[in-house]
């Protein structure tokens, strides 16, 4: 008889979002990422049929639930995951069998602890300097400081900083006819700093920009492709997401390694990925750099489908809701993470099967408080709805050449005061100081450039938020050489 096992992690809060430690948080994610590599490695008979970032389903002739619990709770790195583990016999229907897996993990989740209590070889312990939660029973290096954590801790950080590189090379190699050697993968940050302090950045210096993209109804696509495909319809939608995401990460590192700002003085490459698998990628870049990298990623992705299993119907297509915030690097991490995912699902409210993205700045430590879309709405003029200054996706790729000139021949101040305008609904300063700046470009020759903007910020009132509100975030790569006038030169033209 053959039977379908079913192993997930939960409570994922308490096992990568427990510390702000990036070394510990990479570690937790990496660890069951590749959990169910070790289990498949472990028992050879067992079939992978999908993987995501915390789950696997497998297929084997016998039932080795029990052997597969009893081989997490001994493995050192796996023993303190709240991983669930849960088998039936197969029937025929695939599409009933992968339903109740799942349902009986929920159900185990709810009887099961939702954190794995330690063991204690004494009485004597002091609090993990990490979590701050768990006894410690080690002692590391963090820094120059020698610091005492639990075993928990111990095991994610240990192995956080040991697969750091090893994590890209791995994705790239099971890729064919990759874009990039993995040879040529360096080493990478270790520390949000690293990947932020730039004194050449001027006020981005210290900053950075947290990306999270959600796909788009993935959920619903697994199940239609488990009804129409069955086992190997679940396959088909896993390979090919998996897939197409180690292209765009093999692309993106192709498109930056060995770029002065995406380098550190080290030698080492500005990129985190906190999480990935799964319909889920959390990307931490250097500020400068944040919309650029999720522009990189509509752009790649933009014609990316599944094929649909369905009779005579055509490919599905793949897209992604997202949600861009730009900090400081200590801003703490899950606050931040937590922030972008709430964009998404805005994203996701305006279109489900669209590329869509919603941004916000923090400056300073600024806090959105309960109700994000509140507070987008108190910053909105009179007549304009926060999900208008919602962007597509596949709008932001012109958005840093068209800038680039404006931003040489407007001052900032003046697109302040007429966004301003706006917000008090000044009728007459609007139409005055829209009328001297769609002159000074028209001389400039560059009123294309604000039709461009206008093409993924909107006209009028979000065309001007926008711009203000991303006046120091949107830079090119490297200074264009513009032989137009200056702003000077403008200036003096018209007076």
């Amino acid at each position: 008889m053959a039977f379908y096992l079913y192993m997930e992690a939960v409570n994922l809060d308490n096992f990568i979002s427990d510390t702000q430690d990036l070394s510990t948080i990479r570690g937790g994610s990496l660890l069951l990422l590749r959990a169910t590599e070790r289990i498949k490695n472990k028992f050879k008979q067992l079939e992978i049929i999908s993987t995501g970032a915390s789950s696997g389903l497998f297929k084997s002739n016998t039932d080795l639930k029990q052997e597969v619990i009893d081989y997490l709770e001994q493995d050192t790195k796996l023993k303190n995951t709240t991983l669930l583990v849960n088998s039936i016999p197969v029937s025929d229907s695939f599409y009933t069998d992968r339903e109740t897996l799942i349902a009986l993990t929920r159900w185990q989740q709810m009887q099961s602890a939702t954190v794995i209590y330690p063991e204690l070889q004494s009485l004597e312990h002091t609090i993990c300097e990490v979590d701050f939660i768990r006894p410690s029973n080690h002692s590391m290096t963090k820094g120059e400081a020698t610091i005492t954590v639990s075993e928990s801790v111990y095991q994610r950080r240990r192995y956080g900083n040991g697969q750091k590189r090893t994590f890209y090379r791995q994705e790239i190699e099971k890729l064919e006819n990759s874009p990039i050697n993995i040879k040529d993968v360096k080493d990478f940050i270790r520390e949000f700093n690293e990947l932020t302090e730039d004194k050449k950045q001027s006020n981005l210096n210290g900053k950075m920009a947290v990306i999270y993209l959600d796909g788009n109804g993935f959920g619903q696509i697994e199940q239609h492709m488990c009804k129409e495909g069955s086992e190997d319809g679940l396959r088909e939608f896993d390979n090919t997401v998996k897939t197409h995401r180690r292209s765009f990460l093999a692309n993106l590192l192709k498109e930056t390694l060995g770029k002065p700002t995406w380098t550190t003085p080290e030698n080492r490459h500005r990129l985190e990925i906190l999480l990935w698998g799964g319909d889920e990628m959390i990307l931490v870049v250097p500020a400068w750099q944040g919309w650029w990298t999720l522009s990189d990623f509509f752009q790649y992705s933009k014609e990316w489908s599944v094929f649909n299993p369905a009779p005579k119907s055509s490919d599905i297509p793949l897209t992604h809701a997202a949600g861009l915030v730009f900090c400081h690097h200590h801003a703490p991490i899950h606050s931040i993470t937590k922030l972008a995912k709430e964009l998404a699902q805005l994203a996701k409210n305006k279109s489900r099967t669209t590329n869509c993205m919603a941004y916000q700045i923090l400056e300073s430590f600024d806090y959105t408080g309960d109700d994000l879309e509140k507070f987008r709405q108190q910053r909105c003029p009179k007549g304009i709805n926060s999900s208008d200054l919602l962007i597509s996706g596949e709008n932001m790729d012109k958005v840093l050449s068209a800038v680039h000139p404006i931003k040489r021949n407007l001052s900032k101040g003046k697109v302040y005061r007429l966004v301003e305008a706006y917000l008090h609904d000044n009728q007459i300063d609007k139409a005055e100081l829209t009328t001297e700046v769609e002159q000074i470009l028209k001389i400039a020759d560059y009123d294309d450039k604000l039709n461009e903007l206008a093409n993924c910020f909107g006209k009028d009132a979000t065309l001007w938020i926008h711009l203000i509100e991303l006046w120091d975030y949107l830079e090119l790569e490297s200074t264009v050489d513009y032989e137009k006038q200056s702003q000077s030169e403008v200036y003096q033209s018209i007076h």
